[in-house]
Order: structure tokens, then sequence, then C-alpha cells
């Protein structure tokens, strides 16, 4: 397109008043970095979605075109450079470094802005941009009604074919397939609730969840049909895929690398990695967030400390068998878990007896039998109305001694992965691995002295993941826990690794798990002479065989926060006979308030 283009015109006078000047800068593809080993193995990636005018016209997802303009501003002035999917190719081929600072700016869903808003100013700053489509979206003529979420809304609230066309002849703007018809939610459980349709086994009354091979084929077909939407209306085929809703599952990923696509890109936390060219990081902005918070974004701190107040939840508490009393018992659950400030539950996945073996499973699965399928629908309405996270508590030792083969064990991970949305999964049993090729942090990590490294979420996921193959190897007890794991994470890519510490004496974290728990009992000291003050990385676990008295667990966390602690939680609880009482606890352990509730 000619940038006599009207728009660009338009834009370019907006942004001489605001620079001073109209530069037409061309992208990093024209860029020769001195030397390839200047080069950094990862990058920022920013997905937006809509562009408006007015704070009025705001959803979740958009923003407005002042702070869009503003953050464009921004990365010019302070040396970010704009790169396309080209330039992150080439760096992958090792054939030309990226910048130093790179950045791929991606806008989803194809709305009518990306044209309107988005395009003149990608000509006037020179930035490249990746925008991804819904075909689906894209086919209904004008003035016509389009299915959009939950809602059906004007055919026009999208951009044309023709306008794509225009855009891609720029040489600004390349798309991507944002899935044909899978960017909307399906029915995962009895119970009727919708969850995302890419990674979900749909629900029908009578006929049950699908199948695996079925689901399969939902999603290969959907990725071929968009595909060859683009490539006929764009004469083009998408390299990129981006997961509606960034979720995605190792099934989704094999499709998609089946079908030729070279990059998909996700909303996980941390920065895009060249060696990850099918999870590529983003961060995506809500909320029309203030400049100072999208810079902050593209280079989170490694170091920031989490801050968890996890409690456990037995599915037995709140189960009658009848569904009415089920809901209210598990509405009234959350709303505890609310009222607590809590950020994450510790739920148990199946049913055990008085002597700890696993009896039935709170889920489906061929390998044990069923207590109720009420596992999806604890973890999902958590999830979704208290804001919290879900870690699955299912010892795999147990699991050995009640299906006595591997391989079944195996399968019912999978089948917990497949059918039951889950953060995390509790890891017992399992004594601390060594780390023999671990030299330290990858390159760009800078370790604040004093500060573990296990801070940094995406540090963590990454030498764990570099690991899991070796963890795995053997018949040991403790390589049967990591591929327990391994499938899960297959199911639920980004899973969080809860570690259950086997003693009470544990004094350091697990150099792999996200959360490390060390029990203690309410009659232990908070501080141990050995150390001072408490460990920040370990989250203090208090246990005992009834649920603690509320005055005595604020105390302990208050305690516990003196002495330099940041993350603790309790078990067992009630949330029936709300015990420990929420109205009692809550000043003293709530996350809302210490320090900041994430």
């Amino acid at each position: 397109m000619s940038t006599n283009h009207p728009l660009s015109i338009a834009i370019c006078a907006l942004a001489s008043v605001l620079l001073g000047m109209c530069i037409a800068v061309r992208p990093a593809s024209a860029q020769q970095p001195s030397t390839m080993s200047a080069s950094p193995p990862t990058f920022a990636t920013i997905g937006f979605h809509d562009v408006v005018d007015a704070k009025s016209e705001l959803d979740d997802d958009a923003v407005t075109a002042d702070r869009l303009v503003g953050f464009f501003d921004w990365l010019r002035g302070n040396g970010w450079t704009a790169v396309s999917l080209d330039d992150i190719a080439r760096a992958g081929r090792g054939e030309r470094a990226l910048p130093a600072k790179a950045i791929l700016i991606t806008f989803d869903d194809g709305y009518r802005s990306l044209y309107t808003r988005v395009y003149p100013l990608a000509l006037a700053y020179g930035f490249p941009i990746v925008a991804a489509l819904v075909t689906d979206w894209m086919g209904p003529s004008s003035g016509s009604m389009v299915r959009y979420g939950s809602r059906m809304v004007p055919r026009e609230r999208f951009i044309s074919w023709d306008q794509a066309r225009e855009m891609q002849r720029s040489g600004l703007v390349e798309f991507a397939l944002h899935t044909q018809a899978l960017h909307g939610e399906v029915v995962g459980n009895p119970q009727g609730n919708t969850m995302p349709a890419a990674v979900t086994r749909s629900y029908a009354a009578g006929v049950g969840y699908e199948s695996e091979a079925d689901f399969v084929a939902t999603v290969r077909i959907d990725l071929a049909s968009g595909r060859a939407t683009l490539l006929r209306e764009l004469r083009r085929a998408p390299r990129a895929l981006v997961w509606p809703y960034g979720r995605y599952n190792a099934t989704g990923t094999r499709v998609a690398r089946d079908l030729g696509f070279e990059f998909a890109l996700v909303l996980d936390e941390g920065p895009s990695s060249l060696g990850q060219p099918f999870r590529m990081a983003r961060y995506l902005p809500t909320y029309n967030p203030p400049l100072l918070d999208l810079v902050r974004n593209l280079q989170p701190d490694p170091n920031e400390r989490r801050v968890d107040r996890l409690v456990c939840l037995d599915p037995e508490a709140l189960w009658t068998g009848d569904e009415a009393t089920n809901n209210e018992r598990l509405g009234h659950a959350i709303e505890r878990v609310r009222a607590l400030g809590v950020t994450g539950i510790v739920v148990d996945a199946v049913r055990r007896n008085a002597q700890g073996q696993i009896t039935a499973a709170w889920f489906p699965t061929h390998e044990l039998p069923l207590a109720g399928d009420w596992l999806s629908r604890i973890a999902w309405q958590m999830h979704t109305r208290a804001g919290v996270k879900v870690y699955a508590r299912l010892p795999h030792r147990a699991a050995l001694e009640v299906v006595g083969d591997e391989a079944r064990v195996r399968r019912l991970y999978d089948d917990l992965g497949a059918l039951v949305p889950l953060d995390g999964w509790v890891l017992e049993d399992t004594q601390v691995p060594t780390l023999p090729h671990f030299d330290g942090p990858p390159p760009l990590f800078v370790h604040r002295p004093g500060i573990p490294l296990s801070w940094s979420a995406w540090v963590v996921r990454e030498r764990r993941q570099s690991m899991l193959p070796a963890l795995g190897q053997g018949d040991g007890f403790d390589a049967l826990g990591w591929r327990a794991f391994a499938a899960l994470d297959a199911a639920r890519p980004g899973l969080e690794l809860v570690w259950l510490a086997p003693t009470r004496a544990t004094t350091a974290a697990h150099p792999l798990a996200d959360i490390s728990l060390a029990p203690a009992g309410f009659g232990d000291p908070i501080a141990d002479s050995r150390i001072a003050p408490v460990d920040p990385t370990l989250t203090r676990w208090f246990t005992g065989a009834e649920p603690p008295d509320a005055q005595v667990l604020a105390r302990k966390a208050m305690d516990f926060e003196r002495h330099g602690g940041v993350s603790l939680g309790w078990c067992p609880d009630d949330p029936v006979a709300d015990l420990p009482g929420a109205a009692v606890v809550a000043p003293a352990v709530s996350a809302s308030v210490f320090p900041v509730r994430h």
C-alpha cells in the first residue's frame, strides 16, 4: 500500500504533533546487527485486542487509541524494535540475530479497529504487526450477525477480506489463524459448565464425554479448514496459530505441527523464546492499563515474590448426591474462599478411606470407581467465580497401590488432565533431585543477591521442562511421579507443580517446583534456630487431625509473617461448618491485603 493513503497521512499528522516528525522506519528485517553473539534468546510479545476512542467503549481486553499511541511512542523512544515473524524465523534458524530489545506486536480477533486505528499506526511507525483472524467471523455478508462468545454482534465489528488483503499488501501486517470455529466454549461436564472449545472434550447428556479420537478430529478439521480459508482469501497460508484464550495442549500442538504451522502463540507468563516456537508466551493487557504497567510487563521482574495462601478442600464435604444441595454447598464454599482471601485450593481428586487407600475418583476414569463426576465442576467454579488456582492432589504411590500397574497409573493421570481444568498438581512422596547440569540462570536472567532463583515462574518452568525426560526415566517411585506430572502437563501446559515435602525438617524449596509446601504443626516453632529469618521460598503448610482453631491460626500466620515468612496454607478445612472461621482468620491470612493479591 502506498504511504500516501489518507489514513496514513492522517496518522502522520497526529504523530508529528506527538513526535515532532513522522519518519518511515524499516522493520527489523532490514537492520543488520553487528554480531550474532549479541542475539538474545528471548523476546517480548504483547497481545492486544480491540482499540477504541473513548473509555466508555472499553471492554476487559480493549485499550484506548491514545494509550496505544503512547505505548508505540515509548517503544520508539526507548530503543525497542518491533519485529516480524520473518525476523523470528531467521533468528531461530541462526541466520540473523534479533535486536537486544525485540518485541512482537500482535492483535487478536480481527476487530474493525485493526484497519481503522492499528493499521494507520503501523504505517506511521513502521511497526510490523501479526493479526489473528477467526475465519467464521469473516464469512457472513454485510448486515448479518456473528456469534461472538455468548452473544450475537454485527458482522461489521470485524474487518472484511478486502481490508485484510490491503493490509497484507503493505508488508507490515501478517495474518495468523485464530481457529475457524473454536474461539468459543463447549459444555465440559454434566453440570453444564462451558469451557474453551480448543482444549475441552465436550459433554452431552445421554452421550457422555467426547472421545479423545473425536476431540483430535474436531481440532484437526477446524485448523485445516481455517488454514484453507486464509490461503484462499489471502493467497498465503498462515504460518502462525493463535490459540483462543491462550489455552492449548499437547494434542493441539501436534495437530498444528502436522498441518504445517511454524508458530503458536499462547498467554503463558514470561518472555517468548526462540527455542519454543509453539509456545510463544504473550503479555495480555487488560482493563486499559496505564503506560507504566504496559512497560513493566514487557520485562517482568524474574525475582518478584509470589504470595500464596492455600487451603485444602475435600470434595466429600460438598457432595451429598443431590445436585441442588451439592451446588448450594459449593456456592457457600466459593464465597468462603473469597472471604478468606486465599490464592489457591488444594483439592483431593480421589476419595480415600481411613487408612489412606484410594477407593474412588471424583472424575470419570476407567481405572477407578466413580465417586461422583464432581471435580471438574469444583475446579471450574472455583477458578471462574472465586478467582483462585486449583491444585489437584492425587498421590502417585497410592494410585499405583490400588491400580497395580504403571500403565494404568498413566491412564489415570491422562483422564485427570483431559477432563478437569486444573492449574497445578501436588507431587508427594518424592525427594529433591540433584541438578548436575544446571549451571545457573538462563541468558538475560538478572539474579538479585539474596533472592532465590525460584521466584521466577518461567525460569522454574524451563528448568523443569529440560529435566523432565531424565527425571521420568527408571522404575522408582520418584520417576513414576515425574511421569505422572508430564502426563498432566501435556494435557494442561503451564501446569504448576506443588511439592509437598516429606518431612517437617525440610529447610529448602524444591528447585523444580513452583510452590514448596513445608509441613508444620501448630505447636512447631515458627523460626528454627538454624534459619533466620524464615526461608521465604517455602510455603508453611499447617496440618493437623482437625481444622485449626481460628484464633490460633491467625496468631500463627502473623507470627510467621513477622519472622520473614511469605506464603502459607492449612489442612484440613471445613467449608460447610466454616472452620476455621473466615471472619476471624481473613484479616491475618488474606492475600488480598498482604502484600498484594496476584
